[in-house]
């Protein structure tokens, strides 16, 4: 009996080449399902490993949950509570995965929300849900199953305790809250158990799968050493060509490594440490072969908090993607690189893949636009968003080392003259010198910033104490006192500095800055060219000028200005010749409040010009009522400086005069020395065109200068006013009757009339009419009243005070 072998039973005695065709099909038949069932573990074991990390997540959120809820119950802090939501936050996500894969048709992407909520990977959440849904009816799964839901049940009575715990009223029962804490305790003490049983239950539920399918593995493999062992004749040959091949492909991928265009790293996972650098590595850091072994990444990093902050997201996330990082070569050359690293298996170890790409330009290029955003143009001084983020690191450093730091606020002293006088170039390079002289006069540590404007600041970290900061202001103010030469004319200013210290005067930024800012503003008060340090004294003072301030813009709303009137007489024929506007405040807390008391702070705030506006209509109209009854006399109102600098207050004074039908030469505009020389230039200006309108120009408080001549011999003046001061003490002292005496023989000489002011005896009437006054006004003659006592007062076509 004879036949052909058949290497395979059931397999028909085919051609030599086509039955190689069905071997190699059936082999990789067998190697298919092998692989099958090696994926198969291997997405079990994953799953596996991911529930039992998820386990131990939730384990450690319940531990934390109940922690942190205990420690609110008994502390009530709102950190604690946060804490708490964030650890149940993890427990109610892998419940909801839970829950939604029980389903019949479950939502699988409300399920890997779920897990991801529960602090899960996201590479394990496919083979968690994939082992749930067809381990399901497996009896350890069931058991697992089982547990969980035992546990979520107390899981609810825990957020139930929170609940009542957070409920108003809850804080201020001790009792109840001992009773809470209790529930707290007992929950905690039935879920702990149940967490060892899932676990438990999980590793055995491993086991078994595992054991199931290392038994189909060792049967399919059983098949394909078979299958190997017929076919391995056929397969040595081709195994050598593949070999070859695989040389081949290795060297080219060796090959592609070396010449990447990164540079490329293999670490250690633990330490980092550098077990391969490719060449453009070994440049970027400056090592070569030798010098690379026993080296780690860890390093070449310049900033500690960098490298730690790096280190400690590689362990928990395993990888990182575009991780900026400043390093440093072997020489200490630093340099910016874009990290990006992957977990990998070399040499049998957990290793890190890190791939560099340098972005050292592009960094340098943004940092300097950022500091170009950071600095003052003009002054190239830190800007004020500079000086907060410095300030803000100085605090932050001070409290770690319980040291002090000081704010000197400065404010330029009589800039706005300089600037309106000379013009904005002139300023600005009034800007730049003081900028360069508060660099001068502060330490190397300390920064100076422009704030804006006329606004300096000096930040003094690490002082000893006030004294060394006394010395810094003291050598501000000295360097500000020293005159400039702006467009060849010299030019002196002064500054006040407000000082304020940490942690004394205010332990947040914005106090700090608004309790300097407050001295400043005490300095100035208190004569500036000067320096206060910051008190509660201080700035009670500060409050109450900023509530007056807030006041007195609020006060021409609310109708509490009233106008009073004082007449001036002619000396020879006691024919009134005008009336003054006196501006009084009827305060509701403070009754009626003078002008010297409030109009200082209307002029600084700029209130000034809405209350002049209202000053000069409501005189205009009682002037139309008086003339109307036939009474013939002028009107004289006050102007302040900052009234004089508004360009728009001759067509507002044109304005009101046709409005109430008064001709402008009943119109008296009186004006004080001090208020002239503050701005020359615009004062000049405005006078001239008032003047050229018609009205009449009196100088106000004169002889109590020092350039009264200069001033009347400038300005298109008619009237001088002498000042209550001088006109008291006539006749007792001859010096200020010849002062009288001096001023007349001046306005006979440059044709002007002189008015005395401050006439309050019949005897100063007297001596002044014998000096050649033409007028008089004071308490003597009357005393202010108000519009509707004026036409009792003044009789006659030609009128008289009664």
């Amino acid at each position: 009996m004879t036949g052909k072998f058949r290497p395979f039973p059931g397999v028909p005695n085919l051609p030599r080449g086509r039955r190689l065709v069905v071997i190699v099909w059936l082999f990789a038949g067998i190697v298919a399902c092998l692989l099958a069932a090696a994926a198969a573990s291997v997405a079990l074991l994953s799953g596996g490993r991911a529930y039992v990390g998820a386990e131990g997540q939730w384990s450690r959120s319940q531990k934390e949950a109940v922690y942190h809820l205990t420690r609110y119950a008994t502390e009530r802090n709102d950190t604690d509570s946060q804490a708490y939501e964030r650890a149940m936050a993890v427990i109610q996500g892998d419940r909801r995965a839970r829950v939604e894969l029980a389903k019949p048709e479950p939502d699988l992407e409300i399920a890997r929300a779920g897990f991801l909520e529960g602090r899960n990977h996201p590479a394990d959440i496919d083979s968690m849900i994939l082992l749930f849904r067809h381990m399901r009816d497996l009896a350890p799964v069931e058991r697992v199953v089982a547990l969980w839901a035992r546990a979520d049940k107390h899981i609810d009575e825990l957020t139930e305790v929170a609940r009542e715990l957070r409920s108003p009223g809850a804080a201020g029962d001790g009792a109840q809250t001992a009773r809470q804490i209790a529930r707290i305790n007992r929950i905690n003490a039935v879920v702990t158990p149940l967490e060892d049983q899932v676990a438990a239950a999980l590793s055995e539920g491993q086991r078994a799968a595992q054991a199931v399918l290392l038994a189909g593995m060792l049967l399919l493999a059983g098949a394909l050493l078979v299958a190997g062992i017929l076919v391995s004749k056929r397969f040595v040959r081709q195994n050598e060509h593949l070999q070859r091949a695989l040389r081949e492909s290795e060297g080219q991928l060796r090959h592609l490594i070396e010449s990447a265009p990164l540079p490329l790293l293999i670490l250690r996972a633990g330490d980092q440490g550098i077990l391969y650098a490719n060449d453009r590595a070994l440049q970027q850091f400056g090592l070569d072969t030798d010098s690379v072994r026993g080296r780690a990444l860890l390093e070449f990093h310049t900033d500690p908090t960098v490298r730690d902050a790096l280190t400690e997201v590689l362990a928990r996330e395993g990888t990182v993607r575009d991780y900026e990082v400043q390093m440093k070569n072997r020489e200490g050359r630093q340099f910016w690189l874009l990290l990006s690293a992957q977990r990998l298996r070399y040499a049998g170890d957990d290793c890190l893949l890190a791939a560099f790409a340098n972005i050292d330009d592009r960094k340098r290029l943004q940092d300097d636009m950022r500091r170009r955003a950071m600095l003052d143009p003009l002054t190239t001084l830190p800007n004020r968003a500079m000086f907060l983020e410095a300030l803000e690191r100085a605090v932050r450093k001070a409290r770690r080392r319980s040291s002090r730091i000081s704010v000197l606020f400065i404010d330029l002293d009589r800039f706005k003259e300089v600037n309106d006088t000379l013009g904005h170039a002139a300023g600005d390079k009034l800007l730049q010198s003081v900028a360069e002289r508060l660099s001068a006069a502060v330490r190397q540590s300390d920064m100076v910033a422009r704030l804006g404007g006329d606004e300096f600041v000096v930040l003094i970290e690490e002082h000893r104490g006030p004294e060394e900061v006394m010395i810094v202001a003291q050598k501000v103010l000295s360097m500000l006192e020293r005159p400039m030469l702006l467009d060849w004319r010299e030019v002196s200013i002064s500054g006040s500095v407000g000082i304020a210290t940490f942690p004394d005067d205010g332990d947040e930024l914005d106090t700090l800055v608004k309790n300097a800012d407050a001295a400043m503003y005490q300095a100035k008060e208190r004569g500036r060219n000067n320096f206060q340090f910051y008190s509660e004294d201080l700035n009670k003072l500060t409050q109450q000028r900023f509530e007056l301030e807030k006041r007195v813009r609020g006060a021409l709303e609310r109708d509490e200005f009233f106008l009073q009137y004082q007449p001036e007489i002619d000396l020879k024929s006691g024919h009134v010749l005008c009336v003054e506007a006196l501006l009084r405040w009827r305060d509701p807390s403070n009754g009626v409040v003078l002008p010297a008391e409030f109009l200082p702070h209307a002029e600084e705030t700029g209130t000034i010009l809405a209350i002049g506006a209202w000053v000069l209509k409501r005189a205009l109209r009682d002037l139309e009522s008086w003339r109307r009854k036939g009474l013939d006399f002028s009107l004289s109102v006050n102007l302040s400086a900052r009234q004089l600098q508004d360009d728009g207050l001759v067509n507002h004074v044109f304005e009101a005069l046709q409005a109430h039908h008064v001709a402008p030469r009943h119109l008296r505009i009186e004006v004080s020395e001090a208020t002239l020389l503050h701005d020359v230039a615009a004062s000049d200006r405005t006078l001239r065109a008032l003047r050229g309108l018609g009205a009449e120009i009196v100088l106000d408080r004169f002889g109590t200068g020092n350039s009264s001549l200069g001033l009347v011999r400038r300005f298109p003046v008619q009237w001088v006013k002498v000042d209550r001061s001088l006109v008291s003490s006539c006749p007792e002292k001859s010096e200020c009757a010849a002062m009288i005496q001096g001023v007349v023989a001046m306005a006979g000489a440059l044709g002007l009339k002189v008015v005395a002011a401050g006439v309050e005896a019949q005897a100063q009437r007297e001596e002044v009419a014998k000096l050649g006054c033409h007028a008089v006004q004071g308490y003597l003659i009357a005393r202010p009243m108000d519009a509707a006592k004026i036409p009792g007062a003044v009789k006659g076509p030609l009128t008289t005070i009664e």
